[in-house]
């Protein structure tokens, strides 16, 4: 049985309370949280970011023990569906997932990143909210709206996004059993293009700012081999610096944002890529930074064990803004780039 199927059945007999589960029953659960997340539309997955299933997305890299299941820190959802052909003998009530604190907007302000999947997203405490799977949720988010909450109801209402989903409705049961963990279990999931997930699928996620323990506690360990960086486009994404603290974002439009633990940003501006150099040019709305700031990097390097999270860093050659995450080594939050 592999390490994954190893997993998945600890992460069943925690929430079952030791059911037997046989190997075949692990495949099928497996195939079913292959096919959890639809976002209304066939995707493509960069090669770099591990898929729905592939608990190495940041073990290789992470410097501590986070072989990481229901029964000890809770960040991996139970691969539960109903409208999945998973065996009865895994299937339990909602209430068994949601376990700890239920919502609010203290809890949940800051933004998250969907655990082994590809959505992030952004709760703001005056109630606004973003959520994106292509990295770009500052820049251009796929949606936006607002959001209420109701007991342990998180509802959003959407209003724009590039998806172009304005009235659509989406609405889940969330709990906070740890500090930045998220579990939930969509309830309303819109329709047509315009879908969140699928209803009862159960799924958690991780905040990234403010920095929940998992994101805290990433390192990328001497021991890795690193590679000269490849090209212009492997930077566009959304990074989360090592230990925590920022996240810098880099669109495929051109722009990039750097946001700090209040999970807003901090700088803004246009990038470019040239002779091996990234430059950061700050932007008249950066709150930190003046217009014309520039941070240079050069000597960029990536590191990717298999099918892991992709580490970067580089060497600083110029910051007239002064910013301290510049000389940061950065992960990439799991996104779809494709």
């Amino acid at each position: 049985m592999s390490s994954v199927e190893e997993r998945l059945g600890r992460d069943i007999a925690a929430v079952t309370g030791g059911v037997v589960v046989t190997e075949s029953e692990l495949k099928d659960a497996r195939d079913a949280v292959e096919d959890r997340i639809e976002i209304g539309r066939t995707r493509s997955r960069r090669r770099t970011v591990a898929g729905l299933v592939a608990a190495a997305v940041v073990i290789p890299i992470v410097g501590v023990a986070i072989a990481r299941s229901a029964g000890d820190d809770g960040s991996t959802a139970p691969p539960v569906s109903p409208v999945s052909p998973t065996p009865t003998a895994i299937r339990a009530p909602a209430d068994q997932w949601l376990t700890g604190a239920p919502p609010t907007r203290e809890l949940v302000k800051g933004v998250w990143r969907e655990d082994n999947g590809h959505l992030s997203i952004r709760f703001s405490p005056s109630g606004t909210v973003q959520f994106d799977e292509f990295g770009q949720l500052f820049g251009a988010p796929t949606f936006e709206g607002t959001y209420e909450i109701t007991g342990d109801v998180i509802s959003i209402d959407v209003d724009g996004g590039g998806a172009g989903c304005t009235d659509a409705n989406f609405a889940m049961r969330a709990s906070l059993p740890k500090p930045g963990l998220m579990r939930f279990v969509p309830t309303t999931v819109g329709s047509g293009k315009c879908t969140f997930s699928q209803v009862g699928v159960w799924a958690a996620w991780e905040r990234v700012l403010p920095a929940g323990p998992v994101f805290m506690s990433m390192r990328i360990p001497d021991r890795l081999p690193w590679g000269p960086w490849p090209d212009r486009h492997s930077l566009v994404g959304m990074w989360a610096a090592e230990g925590g603290g920022y996240l810098l974002e880099i669109d495929r439009s051109g722009s990039y944002y750097v946001a700090d633990e209040s999970a807003k940003p901090i700088d803004r501006g246009q990038w470019s890529y040239r002779n091996a150099r990234l430059t950061l040019t700050s932007s008249a709305d950066s709150v930190e930074c003046s217009r014309g700031d520039q941070v240079v990097v050069r000597d960029m390097e990536q590191v990717n064990p298999g099918s892991g999270t992709l580490g970067m860093r580089w060497t600083v050659e110029q910051n007239t803004c002064g910013g301290t995450w510049a000389a940061k080594d950065w992960f990439l939050v799991p996104a779809n780039l494709g």
